[in-house]
């Protein structure tokens, strides 16, 4: 399923009309205007520690803030650390098809 999420992304980086563009829409980020900035809008970074990429870039700066907004995920004030809580499980199963 990462690798269908993936491939959407891709997509959404090319067209504003691919169903990955769309899917973010529906999540509530403004593809268009995340686009538009100055940033490089998506892309594979590799995580230093992980040794495994994530999304990186405007696009996955706009999901990151949106997790933390709607609660999906927590952040640790002391280091970038990231946590999933219950709902952000449940949400991303059901939104996006990851089961975490």
């Amino acid at each position: 399923m990462r690798e269908e999420v993936a491939n959407e992304v891709a997509a959404a980086s090319r067209d504003d009309a691919s169903p990955g563009s769309k899917a973010f829409e529906t999540l509530g980020i403004d593809v268009d205007g995340t686009r538009a900035l100055r940033r490089r809008f998506a892309y594979a970074c590799l995580d230093w520690s992980e040794r495994r990429p994530h999304l990186g870039g405007a696009l996955g700066a706009a999901v990151l803030s949106l997790a933390l907004k709607k609660k999906w995920v927590t952040q640790d004030t002391d280091d970038r650390a990231l946590g999933v809580t219950t709902l952000g499980r449940r949400e991303l199963a059901r939104r996006v098809g990851l089961d975490l």
